[in-house]
């Protein structure tokens, strides 16, 4: 069994039960997220050593750390739950650096199609699309939760299709 078919089973399991206790809860628990990070760094530890930017740890906790941060800068404007912010640390550090950079574009991809249909489906894109030229929103009005954790499986899992080399 190969490396990468170890580690991305490892996320494909961490990103079905996000997405499910997302969808059901608007949660996505620590239990899942953490371990599935230090797992993966443990199992590159074991198999690439320390590694550098493209192996190993490094690579990993690399890529883990930085698409977090990053996420995280947008998460505090756009009030988003850090659940999410810890699923793409966990992402990161499966992944690696360079397949994280495409897997953040897949999720962006995924995360605005799925805005796009879910307020079609509810009837407020006009509505939303309005709000957004005000750039603030009417007084009384709740903002339409989007489980992002769906963006993040489809995308993570859009980019292990894109990278199934190995």
């Amino acid at each position: 069994m190969s490396d990468r078919l170890v580690l991305w089973s490892l996320l494909g399991l961490a990103l079905v039960v996000s997405v499910i206790t997302d969808l059901k809860s608007r949660r996505i628990p620590d239990f899942v997220t953490y371990p599935t990070a230090v797992l993966a760094l443990a199992f590159r530890f074991w198999r690439e050593g320390l590694g550098d930017l493209e192996h190993g740890v490094v690579s990993g906790l690399v890529a883990g750390l930085a698409s977090a941060g990053l996420f995280a800068l947008w998460a505090v404007r756009a009030k988003i739950g850090w659940g999410d912010v810890k699923l793409l640390l966990a992402a990161g550090c499966v992944f690696g650096y360079p397949l994280i950079m495409g897997a953040l574009v897949f999720i962006s991809l995924c995360s605005l199609l799925q805005a796009v249909v879910t307020l079609i489906w509810r009837g407020e894109l006009a509505k939303t699309l309005g709000g957004m030229l005000r750039l603030k929103r009417k007084p009384g009005t709740e903002p339409v939760y989007i489980p992002f954790g769906v963006a993040i499986a489809l995308g993570c899992f859009w980019a292990m299709w894109w990278d199934r080399r190995g």
